[in-house]
């Protein structure tokens, strides 16, 4: 994440860390509520005039298949796995492909928050972004139902300082005058009740010194040896040293043994936010993710689909009323292959007619578990890039948009779930408990009249956890898992299941990497990022294996300029 300007830091009200300063249900938030008719570029209008936008207009929720006494959308949504669908372990009948037929400056593959911020940066070019789904967005796709606006995955960003590169980017597509800011507070679910406390009644002095150890850690970091990722060049001192060791065993020596509710909380915000535990995570990652919660998160209508949608709107034109970049959604990209000047894109259209384009750059906005089998002549020409591509470890994820004919009734952000003592702590535990972690308030940054949407957050973090969600037929077994808690959770906020007008599940097989110990020492980012032949560029928040909003826009901005020069 961004690093943090120390001025600002010292004009911050003092909060000794996100996961500590509690109170989300009384309103603590000071927030800029609007009404969705203020901002209707938010909502996608009826019917849509573009297919491919990131915000999908509903006109029905469509039929639903009653599980554990909640009615359920009775398909996936997010990832499909059909065989047509991802076609990227050879490249089918590339002799076959024709010549070319078109000419362009830049090809962007994959249409997530990287490949649509990069498209922006890049709208004066000829540029053209090839999608694989139906729609933009990536895991950053949303829907739109009536008032109600909701993300599929990807909800927030965080809050920067004014003149860095991502305010400015914000401010250029008008966004502050659409989110909503949250102060990072968290609320969770502790023994079957909402608290406030990280040590509960009679701590003890154990405890209690346990406690003022990770609040100082916390505000060191926060406010003072901020650890950037991502970094130019090499890793500071302080990032080896952190990379050095699990996020867990850091906390144990800053801290010694955690009080049970820090632990949980940890674990619990570390799985939903990082795709897996303390015990998997570098502590690198783990201050990283911490210390940025300290300042707050930006919360949009539809979450970060608000965000796509904004970037693929600015970016149709070049600034100046002119044509911008070109988008093509079910593009299915199956090689590319370098050539005199620039390389090749092989592709096939909705229809499945072969294509070739001429790219003098190519961007590959994708994840690398894709991008290295578009790339088939990797192998032997780089072998280095090639195994540096199959180092990056992903995990998957569920989401269940719990859309409510009701409002909510609540005003907070995000809230930890559970209802135990004990959160998971290890893979294997996830895999016996396979427990949902958190719920946000999808309607946050709409008037808080508006019907609800409970945006329902499910990490998956053992290592063949994605085997299980495959099928077309899964959603069953997910939805049969979901329904006792997702009950659990509408009792604890006073929701009757009777205002549930459907639960929607979006599956997600490769969308969280993550960064084990020794990843930043390794020099695996540079190795991730670095471009082939002055001509392919590789743009993805796996290249740090941080999955972050902003550092899918950082890689953005660090690419386009020199893209933009090897053009010139």
């Amino acid at each position: 994440m961004t690093p943090r300007d120390p001025s600002r830091r010292n004009a911050i009200k003092s909060r000794l860390g996100a996961l500590i300063a509690m109170g989300a249900f009384n309103g603590k938030v000071n927030a800029s509520a609007f009404l969705a008719r203020e901002h209707p570029s938010m909502i996608p209008p009826s019917p849509p005039r573009f297919r491919i936008d990131p915000v999908l207009r509903l006109h029905s929720l469509g039929t639903s298949e009653v599980i554990g006494g909640l009615p359920f959308a009775p398909t996936w949504l997010g990832d499909a796995f059909g065989s047509g669908t991802l076609p990227f372990h050879s490249c089918e009948h590339c002799a076959e492909y024709p010549a070319v037929e078109e000419r362009i400056d830049v090809a962007i593959i994959g249409g997530g928050l990287s490949g649509l911020a990069l498209a922006h940066q890049l709208r004066h070019r000829n540029t053209v972004l090839f999608e694989l789904r139906p729609r933009l967005g990536g895991n950053a796709m949303g829907e739109s139902f009536r008032a109600q606006s909701w993300s599929h995955a990807s909800a927030y960003f965080m809050q920067d300082d004014p003149g860095t590169p991502l305010q400015d980017l914000y401010e250029e597509l008008r966004l502050p005058a659409l989110w909503r800011q949250d102060n990072g507070e968290f609320a969770f679910e502790y023994d079957g009740a909402v608290t406030e406390s990280l040590l509960g009644r009679d701590a003890s002095p154990k405890d209690r010194a346990a406690l003022a150890a990770y609040q100082a850690a916390v505000k060191e970091f926060a406010f003072g040896e901020y650890p950037e990722i991502p970094f130019d060049g090499r890793p500071s001192t302080q990032i080896l040293e952190l990379d050095s060791r699990t996020f867990r065993e850091d906390l144990l020596l800053r801290c010694g043994e955690l009080p049970p509710r820090l632990q949980y909380l940890l674990q619990a915000y570390c799985a939903s936010s990082l795709g897996v535990g303390t015990d998997e995570l570098s502590a690198a990652a783990g201050w990283n993710f911490v210390a940025a919660e300290e300042f707050g998160r930006n919360v949009l209508p539809a979450g970060n689909a608000g965000l796509a949608r904004a970037l693929w709107q600015h970016a149709r034109t070049n600034g100046n009323g002119g044509q911008g970049a070109h988008f093509r959604a079910q593009a299915t990209v199956g090689a590319v292959e370098l050539t005199p000047g620039g390389a090749l894109v092989y592709w096939r259209d909705g229809e499945g007619k072969r294509k070739t384009t001429f790219a003098r750059q190519v961007a590959f906005a994708n994840a690398k578990h894709i991008v290295r089998h578009m790339l088939p002549w990797l192998e032997e020409a780089d072998p280095a890039k090639r195994e540096a591509m199959q180092l990056v470890p992903t995990v998957p994820y569920l989401v269940a948009n719990v859309v409510l004919d009701a409002p909510l009734g609540h005003d907070f952000y995000d809230l930890y779930l559970n209802g135990s003592t004990v959160f998971p702590t290890d893979a294997n535990e996830f895999e016996t408990a396979r427990i949902i972690t958190d719920a946000v308030n999808g309607g946050f940054a709409l008037h808080p009249n508006n019907k609800g949407v409970l945006t329902v957050y499910w990490p998956l973090p053992w290592h063949t956890a994605r085997f299980t969600i495959v099928q077309e037929s899964d959603w069953r077994a997910s939805a049969i898992r979901a329904a006792p808690q997702l009950q659990a959770m509408l009792a604890l906020l006073q929701v009757d299941p009777a205002s549930v007008a459907q639960v929607r599940l979006a599956r997600w097989g490769h969308a969280m990497p993550f960064a084990q110990p020794g990843t930043y020492s390794s020099g695996l980012p540079d190795e991730l990022r670095r471009p082939l032949g002055d001509r392919l560029w590789f743009v993805n928040q796996d290249n740090w294996l941080l999955p972050a909003v902003e550092t899918a826009l950082t890689e953005a901005l660090w690419a386009a300029p020199q893209i933009d020069a090897a053009l010139s």
